[in-house]
């Protein structure tokens, strides 16, 4: 019996193949090792894989993170087209100029602390850093680089110190009126996300719900600030315009020296100049900045983008030619994409988009001719050129045109008073006020949107519906007594400052003396159809189609003969008072002075209408369109001249006659304010009657009487008598187109028995 220890469970037979046994009896020696190298293996490797991601894959990330770069897109500025006269001479074109902005930080006056301390940490080394004297001094070096950089600011550019801390003062007041308003908003949204917390505190989960809630609020959550940070807006992180115009000198010293000239920047944009000043300023047009909600029309107008790329701070063209013309003249600027990284410097810059500058667009306007229009219409307005006896009245105001019979180029169109177009662009608001203040109205566009009664320059209209009808003859002699049927109405303009009439008259001595009473007649005898259809045919009561904006139709009377159904004048009264002064240029009938010279202009050149025109052609370049960006040849179409329907050739002869009298004739209205003793002129005065006012003044004709060239037109608001103020303009007008070479060939032949043909 061998003595050994044993235990109750003893007499059980062991498993053979059981793990247990394996490791107890040895069965695998190596087994227990094996597991326990396997496990640390296991361990080492979990070890050395997070080891490998940190020493490869993480640096590569965090580098990706320092070397991201951030894209930028600049405009580059391109230049509208210019506008230029016929001889080349520039009207309007854009000029570049330099700006010096300033970045905010630099502006504020006294400089944020923040800001201060961070700049002083950028010029120190990281162990200078740890030294916070040595930052104290470098934060006071900084302060006083701040406070230096305006005088040498003011030193370089010649600009008042008072004047450059107003500004700053100016650009502070408006960016901290910002920050109130956006920390106002800020400070009120954050009570109310502090209410909401509070409200969502109380909840209707069970216990065990919420406390689940709270333990993972608590681990995923960050900390909650009750205090908010610091503010800063964008326009404190933002460079602002401080001088609108540097030379090119200061812009190379300040490019040089940044180290002298910190937080300063140059910028580049173009400005519309006018060189002639008030020279053709109501045809030349003007130029404001867009509005915000024409940006916002044209952006719902073109949701895929704006084909002109409009933006906001750009100046659109808003009268005369620059905004007729505005899609021709436009410059399409370019983008530039410029690539910074963290730091902000520029790694890359690419032009995404090249620059286009606008087209030119060439006038037919006589540089030297318009000027002296407007002389003579500022001369007009003093009262130096009238030949009144007595003290005339001064007129309001006054237009000149002068047309090319042949094609309708406009070669002149002048009006008085008027402004200088660089007022627009410099803002000058006291003398924008005094002008607007002028109850001469300078701004108004008198060539095309003056509507006045035309008076006797209407006459030549009435003869030709005379003539036309058939039933009128105009070799017939009526005699005029100086009034139709009573002393007291109706009468001709000698009868009521003379006492007299003319005698016996026919058409031709009726235009030249301009006898009211023998197309008073001729107009009771026929009735106010004949004129109202000649003046269609003749372009009235319709613009002309000249290339202006705003035109005006003027109203040409409809007798009820001529009202449809649906017509506005259906129930107008028609009187027969009203048909004998549609005949003289009276009643309801207004025109336009540039009407009234195509009327002359069809007169002479055989009767044809033109259509008139201000530019004459357009230099080849890029236009975009509604739909579409290409490459326009330039070219400008305009209608042929269009022959007037059922005008015989013999009926203009006898009018031209009558018009060639009126300045040649002794008894004519013309002949001793008018008459040139260089170039035959023929025309036609007006005096319009005006209720309760003075008579407008009008004189409308062509030249050289006998080969035709040029149709011209004076009228002057509230001058008095046609043929005593307006006429001496219109020979002044002509013989300044003479002595300029205009009328070459133009000498008067002198016929056989005087100077100008009996009657």
């Amino acid at each position: 019996m061998h003595n050994r220890a044993s235990h109750r469970f003893a007499s059980e037979p062991a498993d053979p193949g059981g793990w247990d046994a394996a490791l107890d009896t040895g069965r695998y020696p190596g087994l227990r090792l094996a597991v326990l190298f396997a496990g640390m293996l296991l361990v080492l490797i979990c070890v050395g894989w997070r080891l490998v991601h940190v020493q490869l894959y993480l640096p590569q990330r965090i580098a990706r993170d320092f070397d991201r770069v951030t894209e930028e897109f600049e405009p580059i500025p391109s230049l509208n087209g210019r506008i230029l006269a016929a001889d080349g001479s520039v009207l309007a074109e854009d000029v570049e100029v330099i700006g010096l902005t300033a970045h905010y930080r630099w502006i504020e006056d006294p400089p944020n602390e923040n800001w201060l301390k961070q700049q002083a940490r950028s010029r120190l080394t990281p162990a200078e850093r740890r030294d916070r004297k040595r930052v104290e001094a470098e934060m006071r070096r900084v302060a006083d680089l701040h406070s230096s950089l305006w005088t040498r600011v003011a030193g370089l550019t010649g600009v008042p110190i008072e004047e450059i801390n107003r500004r700053r003062a100016a650009i502070q007041a408006m960016v901290e009126r910002m920050h109130r308003t956006v920390e106002a908003r800020r400070q009120e949204r954050f009570e109310q996300a502090q209410q909401e917390r509070r409200r969502g505190q109380v909840s209707s989960e069970t216990w065990w719900g919420t406390a689940w809630n709270q333990v993972v609020r608590a681990l995923t959550t960050p900390p909650r600030r009750e205090a908010q940070e610091p503010l800063v807006i964008q326009e404190e992180l933002a460079y602002h315009p401080l001088l609108d115009e540097i030379t090119l000198k200061m812009e190379a010293e300040i490019e040089a020296h940044p180290e002298w000239f910190p937080g300063l920047r140059t910028s580049l944009r173009t400005r519309r100049t006018y060189p002639h000043g008030e020279v053709a300023a109501h045809l030349i047009g003007s130029r404001t900045p867009i509005r915000e909600e024409e940006l916002a029309e044209r952006k719902a107008k073109f949701p895929k983008g704006d084909p002109l790329d409009y933006q906001e701070g750009d100046w659109i063209g808003r009268t005369g030619l620059e905004r007729y013309y505005e899609r021709h003249l436009r410059g399409i600027r370019g983008v530039r994409r410029i690539e910074k990284n963290r730091r902000g410097e520029v790694v890359r810059t690419e032009v995404v988009r090249q620059p286009r500058d606008g087209r030119n667009l060439v006038l037919t306007l006589d540089l030297n001719l318009q000027r002296t229009a407007e002389a003579l219409l500022d001369e007009a307005l003093a009262g130096k050129l009238s030949e009144e006896e007595t003290e005339a009245p001064l007129p309001q105001g006054g237009c000149i045109a002068v047309l090319d019979i042949r094609n309708g180029e406009l070669i002149a169109g002048a009006s008085a008073p008027r402004f200088d177009l660089n007022l627009l662009v410099a803002s000058d608001r006291e003398r924008f006020e005094a002008l607007q203040a002028d109850k001469r109205q300078p701004f108004f566009p008198r060539l095309t949107r003056m509507m006045l009664p035309p008076g006797s320059v209407f006459k030549p209209l009435s003869a030709a519906a005379f003539l036309q009808t058939g039933r009128f003859d105009p070799d017939a002699r009526m005699m005029c007594q100086g009034y139709l049927d009573s002393p007291r109405s109706n009468r001709c303009f000698i009868f009521t400052h003379f006492g007299v009439g003319h005698g016996p008259t026919d058409l031709t001595l009726a235009l030249a003396e301009s006898c009211n009473v023998y197309f008073f007649s001729g107009a009771r005898q026929l009735g106010p159809e004949p004129l109202y259809d000649w003046g269609q045919r003749f372009g009235f009561g319709r613009p002309t189609g000249i290339d202006l904006p705003g035109e005006r139709g003027g109203n040409l009377p409809v007798p009820p003969s001529r009202r449809g159904a649906n017509s506005t004048a259906k129930r107008e009264p028609w009187y027969p008072a009203d048909t004998l002064h549609y005949a003289i240029g009276q009643a309801a009938l207004t025109v336009t002075p540039l009407q009234v010279v195509r009327m002359m202009a069809a007169i002479a050149n055989g009767g044809e209408l033109v259509t008139p025109r201000l530019a004459r052609d357009a230099g080849p370049s890029f236009v975009a369109s509604d739909s579409v960006a290409a490459v326009d040849s330039g070219a400008l179409y305009w209608p042929e001249p269009q022959p007037i329907p059922d005008l015989s050739p013999s009926t203009l002869e006898r009018i031209q006659e009558g018009l060639r009298q009126v300045v040649a004739h002794p008894r004519g209205t013309g002949y001793k304010t008018v008459r040139s003793k260089h170039v035959a002129i023929a025309g036609k005065t007006g005096t319009a009657e005006v209720a309760g006012r003075e008579d407008h003044a009008w004189f409308a004709g062509y030249v050289p009487a006998d080969r035709p060239r040029y149709a011209f037109v004076v009228v002057l608001e509230h001058a008095g008598s046609g043929g005593k103020t307006a006429g001496p303009v219109a020979r002044a007008l002509v013989e300044a187109m003479h002595a300029q070479g205009l009328l070459p060939g133009t000498e008067i032949t002198r016929r056989t028995g005087g100077d100008s043909p009996a009657l």
